[in-house]
């Protein structure tokens, strides 16, 4: 995850596509999510030699949680984002590999806010840093 400061805080993650598509086995993705809007975008940067065309996966919006009802919705919020967990969106399945060591800073700073093991992902990944 990384902080970027424009008009409101937004958190980040990097994330691999899951794919049962050979081609799509070592495409990344960046997932942002406004704290401000409880909203998350998608990305893919360019990657040299890939053969496909990056860019937008999704704009800025809520997303529902798979399973959820349209009459009573579940959003994904930051606490769904623990390194190894996968996240559904429209079908397509994102597994979180990676994030800013500033994510875990935040998320220790917001410690009642989040769970426990969310917190524990990221500082197993930041051991070695900390």
């Amino acid at each position: 995850w990384y902080l970027r400061r424009v008009r409101e805080a937004v958190v980040s993650t990097q994330s691999t596509g899951e794919s049962p598509n050979p081609e799509d086995k070592n495409r990344k993705f960046i997932i942002s999510y406004s704290l401000a809007k409880d909203e998350m975008q998608i990305y893919e940067p360019h990657q040299r030699n890939a053969g496909i065309i990056e860019g937008k996966f999704l704009e800025y919006s809520q997303v529902r949680k798979p399973g959820s009802s349209i009459d009573n919705p579940e959003y994904y919020t930051p606490a769904d984002f623990a390194i190894g967990a996968t996240i559904e969106v429209f079908s397509r399945k994102f597994k979180i590999v990676d994030c800013d060591l500033y994510v875990l800073k935040y998320l220790e700073a917001n410690g009642a806010r989040f769970p426990a093991a969310t917190i524990e992902s990221i500082r197993a990944i930041h051991a070695d840093k900390l």
